[in-house]
């Protein structure tokens, strides 16, 4: 077993069900980008020592491909043995995890067309000037 698996079983529960990691799916409301960022349940987390509880606040940004770079405000809320207990989204709408690979596909096709259509709008321009 190399130096890699044995940390990759350390950090990962029995089952492959990563005990350290919340993943947040979303996708923007403005150019419909799905964007997944990773929550680091041992350092990402706030405490509120008055409430016992645990807070995150994650800023997503997509790839801009869409010449969209909206910023997508998460606010996790998580209890004392750090289970998600409350969440918020502003710029976006959160996704389930079997969601995920539906509005990405859902994504690149509306990225496709919108070329296919600028691709052809400037082949008409280029003829209008031919002629």
């Amino acid at each position: 077993m190399s130096f890699l698996d044995r940390l990759k079983n350390m950090l990962t529960a029995p089952g492959g069900v990563d005990q350290r990691s919340y993943w947040v799916h979303a996708r923007c409301k403005r150019c419909g980008e799905v964007i997944t960022a990773r929550v680091d349940l041992m350092n990402d987390l706030s405490k509120d020592f008055e409430t016992g509880q645990y807070a995150v606040h994650k800023v997503l940004v997509g790839a801009g491909r869409n010449r969209c770079f909206q910023r997508i405000e998460v606010t996790l809320r998580f209890d004392k043995n750090k289970k998600l207990v409350e969440r918020s989204i502003t710029g976006g709408e959160f996704l389930e995890p079997d969601q995920v690979e539906v509005a990405r596909a859902a994504y690149e096709q509306a990225i496709a067309e919108a070329r296919a259509r600028a691709e052809a709008e400037r082949e008409e321009q280029r003829s209008k000037i031919n002629d």
